[in-house]
């Protein structure tokens, strides 16, 4: 089962160079050779909260705990602040609605990122809409489904939809669509707190998995 670990933060003014340079040379690594792979770092294009999320997977709920309790891991996060503010995290799970997490992501993707509570009375009624007819919805307006996870530890909304899109100006336009406003109602008559954000690529994963480099895309 695929798990996640979210970093937020926003970067402080006049460290960005800095910043940089220690994200990608100490940050990544660190993490990484902690078993935390470092999937990307997002820039958060439209919607409130953070200016920035790096997100990192785990197939392993014990992996994160082991890390997070690690010494270097400490030293690591220590040194973040000195050029981040706000700093938060979220342990997320994959529910299981969705097939297998990938984490290869296309060079041009943009993330369209719907969060929400479910009503505890209305949670079967729920899973049945999501599988058999708003992911599909979703699929079927170029919005690929990546996953669904639930936020284990952390700040609400407690269920994070995973969307993936290539081209922003689709998804502008299929946003407004009667297909989509049609079952984002139909959702919100069985969920509260609805949120959703557009993220672009702020550091982005350049070569595979065991040798991975990554790179700066967007202030």
């Amino acid at each position: 089962m695929s798990v996640k670990l979210n970093h937020f933060w926003s970067v402080i003014p006049g460290k960005d160079e800095a910043y940089l340079k220690f994200i990608i040379d100490k940050f990544i690594p660190g993490v990484n050779n902690l078993g935390l792979h470092t999937v990307a770092l997002w820039s958060v294009l439209v919607g409130a909260y953070s200016e920035i999320i790096l997100e990192n997977v785990s197939g392993d709920l014990d992996i994160i705990e082991k890390a997070l309790k690690n010494k270097q891991y400490k030293i690591l996060k220590q040194d973040l602040l000195k050029f981040v503010k706000n700093y938060q995290t979220k342990i997320l799970v994959n529910t299981g609605k969705i097939g297998s997490y990938t984490m290869d992501i296309r060079k041009d993707t943009i993330k369209f990122n719907q969060m929400w509570n479910v009503l505890t009375q209305k949670k079967d009624e729920y899973d049945a809409f999501v599988i058999n007819e708003y992911f599909p919805v979703l699929n079927e307006l170029g919005i690929s489904v990546a996953g669904e996870w639930e936020v284990l530890i952390g700040n609400e909304p407690g269920i994070i939809c995973e969307g993936r899109v290539s081209d922003i100006n689709n998804l502008m336009g299929n946003l407004q669509s009667e297909k989509f406003q049609k079952a984002k109602l139909k959702l919100k008559g069985l969920i509260e707190n609805y949120r959703s954000r557009i993220l672009t690529f702020h550091i982005q994963k350049t070569k595979g998995y065991k040798s991975a480099s990554y790179q700066k895309i967007s202030d």
